[in-house]
């Protein structure tokens, strides 16, 4: 209270301090906070390291919870780890719920899981995750981008881990 006095003192800087960057200040600090917790809680309810799953949404969608892609193939990509709506079907009812970044996160570090269950702990799940495919499956283009993916991945890795 008694810093929105010494705000209230004096006028012009202050108040453009209070109108335009308090409130960017305080989204800002709401964004990170929430985001690294829900990559620690999923990272650990999965056997996951919270920094692929970080590097994933970096990549995915700069960290955007509002991130929406149109497919060529007519699927659609949400929410900051950019859930396909291939996954409709087994998310039912709770697909809804994506635009939640903390579920978005779940969700992503479950769909990773099920590629680490089939693939290992390796690059292959990362492709799997992005293509639904191992690199091994994946022929011309389609591995080429995939290859393209797992790059940006270990670079978003290098630039969280700093």
């Amino acid at each position: 209270m008694e810093f929105m006095n010494v705000l209230d003192s004096s006028r012009g800087q202050c108040d453009r301090f209070k109108t335009i960057i308090f409130p960017l200040l305080l989204v800002l600090t709401w964004h990170t906070c929430s985001f690294s917790f829900c990559f620690t809680r999923a990272g650990e309810h999965y056997g996951i390291s919270p920094l692929i799953l970080k590097a994933i949404s970096k990549v995915e969608s700069n960290y955007n919870p509002y991130a929406t892609n149109y497919n060529k193939d007519g699927s659609i990509d949400y929410c900051h780890m950019q859930i396909n709506s291939y996954w409709v079907k087994h998310l039912g009812y709770r697909w809804r719920f994506l635009n939640n970044p903390c579920y978005c996160t779940m969700v992503g570090a479950w769909i990773l899981k099920q590629c680490i269950n089939k693939y290992g702990y390796t690059w292959d799940a990362v492709a799997c995750y992005h293509t639904g495919k191992s690199l091994k499956e994946l022929k011309g283009k389609r591995k080429e981008k995939a290859k393209k993916y797992i790059k940006k991945i270990v670079r978003a890795i290098q630039q969280i881990a700093q």
